[in-house]
């Protein structure tokens, strides 16, 4: 994939999210489809060009040569979208070494099952706990969020063994729709429980589930989604790389 293919990708979705930025609770903005198209022209450069991205430690990462390894679930695999993981439209950015490491329906619990195999790396990002919180009640994820930092733990542990210098960037359960409310605040202690375990240096949370849901109110969510926890492709994963960089710390 060319430089001009991810920055098609990525600017899909970039009006918005510069309008919205990283949304916190309190945040006032609003936005309308009207704002975001006539928008788009002037964000055409915004991947590369806003300074809080290219400071940002993940850009930095991504551009220093080093090794990175994706871990996830079917989002991270490209289960939806015939191989197109939800991290594809950076990895032109990406000037090492690019693994991949995930399987439709994979749990924190699964991942730490599997640890051994996962190959050595200096830059991890795994996205992993929508299946987690989704199916909640069944027996192959955690049962709750103080589980699902300690299966994040062992999984931090293993691969210390192999890449003992590596960092770690965690991602927030990615984002669904139509699930009843209580759905909702499972997902939400979660991310509380994610977000206090991460320390900000070896181990890096980074939340873009308000970025791309404040994309997904003001537009029909079927021009981004292939149903209602996947994205498609390649709009939809162009959202969530987007949202993932412009998220990170």
């Amino acid at each position: 994939m060319k430089t001009t293919d991810i920055k098609g990708l990525l600017i899909v979705t970039a009006a918005s999210i510069m309008l919205t930025g990283c949304m916190s609770p309190n945040d006032e903005s609003v936005i309308t489809e009207s704002s975001v198209s006539s928008s788009a022209e002037v964000v055409e450069t915004t991947l590369i060009d806003d300074q809080q991205v290219i400071e940002n430690g993940l850009f930095i990462d991504m551009e220093s040569g080093k090794s990175f390894c994706f871990v996830g679930d079917s989002i991270t695999a490209g289960t939806a979208t015939e191989g197109i993981g939800w991290y594809e439209p950076l990895t032109p950015f990406i000037r090492g070494e690019i693994t991949n490491f995930s399987d439709p329906g994979w749990t924190s619990l699964k991942l730490t099952e599997v640890c051994n195999d996962i190959p050595a790396s200096d830059v991890y990002v795994i996205a992993i706990g929508i299946n987690d919180v989704l199916y909640i009640d069944e027996a192959f994820g955690a049962t709750s969020p103080e589980e699902y930092v300690e299966n994040l733990q062992i999984l931090t542990d293993c691969l210390k063994t192999k890449s003992p210098d590596a960092t770690f960037y965690f991602i927030t359960p990615w984002p669904f729709l139509n699930f009843p409310e209580e759905t909702y605040a499972t997902n939400d202690e979660f991310v509380a429980a994610l977000t206090a375990w991460c320390d900000g240096e070896e181990r890096i949370c980074i939340d873009p589930f308000d970025t791309i849901m404040s994309t997904l109110e003001v537009v029909d969510t079927s021009v981004y989604m292939w149903n209602d926890f996947h994205p498609n492709a390649p709009e939809g994963v162009g959202l969530y790389s987007y949202a993932v960089l412009h998220c990170a710390d």
